[in-house]
């Protein structure tokens, strides 16, 4: 008698954790979406070092998600956007992290920025069944290796930098590489871009320096680099290292080429350089918007982000404005019964998304998560006075 009781509470604990479970997992498959709003959450450095990114990334997703709401939501639902400064510390991202997925509960990750902090943030977010969207950053981790719930739109850093190699190899002269970046995924990958493109094009294997994120002080990097002849640096660097690595070269008389990775292909890299990255050159998938050479539809996006922030659109703004655009679109093709699934499906429908200022178009596939065409989705700039000039489309 007694076995027979214990046989049956043993079925009733069963079914009651398998019932728990599956609650558990439709619990986690629509967190986020309630019946009147779409919770989404992204990280940004709100402060900081890479504030310049930051502050004008949250704005473009602002942006987008205004536009969303006042058309009406999405399939009935208004979008509600949470932001959390990382500060670009990890230490934030994981806090900032766990907030956003744990205690607001959002849907998606859209748009977080950093390398280092989507390394933190990102396994998170997947094991709990969130997607991660569209980070601003290039590293090949965004969408490598493929996961159901991840989704990259920026043409891979790797990629830029072998295209970069190869052309300023071939038309600039270029003999002999060398990369100094940062020590961490993001810099990881400019390193062995440049490094397999001198490798495949049978040059000396490149000399490599890197620092600390923070880091103020590039004479050791710099000397290392002249030292060894090195004619073409490519930095993994974003805005005060790209400013310190190259006005300490100038200051020692070095004039070798530098090329940055569209990390740094940012209008403050000449405001703030007071003349000394001129002639460098950088990469990016989508040009910077300059007023006066822009399309009409780019004067009214530009004058009504004005309008909204009181500042300037720079391309930042653009990169977190295409990012929510994006994930917008996949969100009202999935329709109304939302799932992270659903979506992620839905995203892999889309085949050739246009980007109206001038990137690439990106569409995805069930095997492919990465939007654009890596090997042929990136251009060269320059620095000319105070404007970043087009030079050439570029490939590897």
């Amino acid at each position: 008698m007694k076995r027979r009781s214990f046989v049956r509470l043993g079925l009733t604990m069963v079914t009651a954790l398998a019932a728990a479970a599956t609650f558990t997992g439709t619990a986690q498959a629509t967190q986020g979406v309630h019946d009147d709003k779409i919770v989404l959450g992204s990280h940004q450095p709100l402060s900081g070092p890479v504030a310049l990114w930051g502050v004008p990334v949250t704005n473009g997703i602002r942006m987008a998600v205004e536009e969303y709401n006042a058309a009406g939501g999405i399939n009935g639902r208004k979008l509600e956007l949470i932001v959390e400064d990382t500060a670009y510390q990890q230490n934030k991202a994981a806090q900032a992290g766990d907030k956003l997925l744990k205690r607001d509960k959002v849907f998606a990750l859209v748009g977080a920025l950093g390398t280092p902090m989507n390394m933190v943030t990102m396994p998170r977010a997947l094991k709990q069944g969130v997607l991660n969207v569209f980070p601003l950053t290039a590293a090949s981790e965004m969408y490598e290796p493929l996961h159901k719930l991840k989704f990259s739109n920026l043409t891979p850093y790797y990629d830029q930098m072998r295209a970069a190699v190869k052309y300023l190899v071939e038309n600039g002269g270029a003999k002999k590489v060398g990369v100094l970046y940062q020590d961490d995924d993001f810099g990881k990958n400019v390193l062995r871009g440049c490094a397999d493109q001198a490798k495949e094009m049978g040059l000396p294997e490149v000399v490599a320096t890197n620092f600390k994120r923070g880091s103020k002080d590039f004479s050791s990097q710099i000397a290392k680099l002249k030292s060894a002849d090195v004619d073409l640096i490519c930095l993994g660097t974003i805005i005060a290292e790209t400013l310190g690595s190259v006005g300490t070269a100038r200051k020692v008389g070095y004039d070798a080429k530098f090329v940055v990775s569209s990390a740094g292909y940012v209008p403050e890299n000449i405001m703030l350089a007071k003349g000394a990255t001129e002639g460098m050159y950088g990469v990016s998938q989508t040009p910077i918007p300059y007023y006066d050479e822009a399309s009409d539809h780019v004067k009214d996006w530009m004058d009504r982000y004005k309008k909204m922030f009181n500042k300037d659109a720079v391309l930042q703004s653009i990169a977190g404005y295409e990012a929510m655009r994006l994930f917008g679109e996949a969100l009202k093709k999935a329709g109304r019964d939302l799932t992270a699934e659903k979506v992620a499906e839905t995203l892999e429908s889309i085949k050739s998304f246009e980007s109206p200022f001038g990137g690439p178009t990106v569409g995805f596939s069930a095997e492919d998560h990465l939007g654009p065409d890596p090997r042929n989705s990136a251009t060269l700039f320059q620095v000319s006075g105070q404007r970043w000039k087009s030079v050439s489309r570029i490939s590897y």
